[in-house]
């Protein structure tokens, strides 16, 4: 991802086709120590393609996909508090505790460096 980001970087800085050596530069001022392969086969694979056709391309493949996010029908009916409700004195429920996990340390690759 990181090769197709500095691939991205290099068209929107008026570049319109990036060379191997020009996204290999990139991507060591930036701290990354590029694999010549991958490097190859990005280049390879976008050259004489526009940056925008290949994004709105991929956008039409993203849309069949289902990436979850949405909100789900419950099969049980969403209670409805009537003022004839609010009077009655029911018991209370408790409420279920909290249980606190642990923190974990992640390692983000350097991404807050």
């Amino acid at each position: 991802m990181k090769y197709v980001a500095a691939y991205a970087l290099l068209v929107l800085g008026g570049n319109n086709q990036p060379t191997e050596a020009q996204l290999t530069q990139l991507l060591k001022e930036a701290g990354v120590e590029p694999v010549a392969a991958d490097v190859n086969l990005v280049v390879n694979a976008l050259k004489g393609k526009s940056l925008a056709e290949v994004i709105k391309e991929g956008s039409k493949q993203l849309t069949s996909l289902s990436v979850g996010g949405g909100a789900s029908q419950s099969s049980a009916p969403v209670a409805q508090a009537t003022p004839a409700a609010q009077t009655t004195q029911a018991p209370k429920a408790e409420a279920p505790k909290k249980v606190e996990e642990p923190e974990e340390d992640v390692d983000m690759g350097g991404l807050f460096d």
